[in-house]
């Protein structure tokens, strides 16, 4: 997938297979480039690009659909190669993980910065059925990331990741903490006011250039967004930890600044056995629920 290193396409699994924990859809064999995200029962969408200005006026958050969040387990959870990776004697985790929107609303967060400024200022929009806006919020900001394989706009509130204990105690966090928003996998297209016809499928359509002054970044409804966790900063440095039982949690809305209908489905966790010796790691990944596979 254009634009990132760290993102594959579909979930760097087979076209049409989606992660572990989505449930199988059925997707027309051709499908027309959707020009707007529309919603599969018809019901008003924003448009892809942001507003003219910043919002004004008191923030507020209307009774009205909101996006849900939801962690999928960590699958493709491969020890990594660290002299590969720049890194020789450090043994690091490598790990795929995705986060999806299982709705009833799309999450359309947009940025805005003056030009000179660092950083954004990120709003999350809220629309009535018919797709008029009725409602924002601040939450958190966007930050322009250069590193080769990025070069785009980072949304710094969305997800994290983290190695656990077995007591469930935080062991190392990843260093990857901000994301650009794409909809990389259709994983329950069943879910209501789903969107088959998402149309920021990869990063090339999602997250502005460096002269962006604003940005738009939506998380479409049944629709998920696939990150790899394969380079120093963003894997799990497994050196130093003992050998035993650990979970990668998968942590949707980590801040809780994103307005939700739920907030008790944003972790999902994935149960891991770290075995071998430093430099000869080894990984044992355990069936989770219908799922055999790492």
């Amino acid at each position: 997938m254009s634009g990132d290193s760290s993102r594959t396409s579909p979930s760097g699994m087979v076209p049409g297979r989606a992660p572990p924990g989505a449930r199988p859809v059925s997707v027309p064999p051709s499908r027309p480039p959707a020009r707007r995200s529309g919603r599969g029962s018809g019901g008003g969408a924003p448009a892809l690009t942001p507003r003219a200005a910043r919002p004004t006026g008191t923030p507020s958050v209307p009774d009205v659909p909101k996006p849900d969040l939801r962690s999928l387990p960590a699958y493709g959870i491969t020890i990594g190669d660290a002299a590969g990776q720049g890194a020789p004697g450090k043994d690091y985790l490598a790990f795929s993980a995705n986060v999806w929107n299982a709705g009833p609303a799309q999450l359309v967060v947009d940025g805005f910065r003056s030009p000179g400024k660092a950083k954004m200022d990120a709003y999350q929009y809220f629309y009535d059925a018919k797709g008029k806006q009725v409602g924002y919020t601040p939450t958190g900001t966007m930050e322009w990331d250069p590193r080769p394989g990025h070069v785009h706009w980072h949304f710094t509130d969305f997800a994290s990741y983290r190695l656990l204990k077995a007591d469930k105690k935080e062991a190392v966090r990843s260093g990857k903490e901000a994301f650009c928003l794409a909809n990389t996998d259709a994983v329950d297209y069943t879910v209501k006011n789903a969107n088959w016809h998402p149309f920021n499928t990869d990063l090339s359509t999602a997250c502005g250039q460096e002269s962006s002054i604003s940005v738009r970044e939506v998380l479409d409804v049944g629709s998920g967004d696939t990150y790899t966790q394969d380079l120093p900063g963003q894997s799990f440095d497994i050196t130093d930890l003992p050998n035993g039982t650990y979970y990668i949690q998968v942590l949707a809305n980590p801040a809780k600044r994103l307005k939700e209908t739920n907030l008790d489905n944003n972790s999902a966790l994935r149960k891991i056995v770290l075995g071998g010796t430093k430099g000869a790691r080894t990984v044992t990944v355990p069936a989770h629920d219908l799922v055999n596979a790492n």
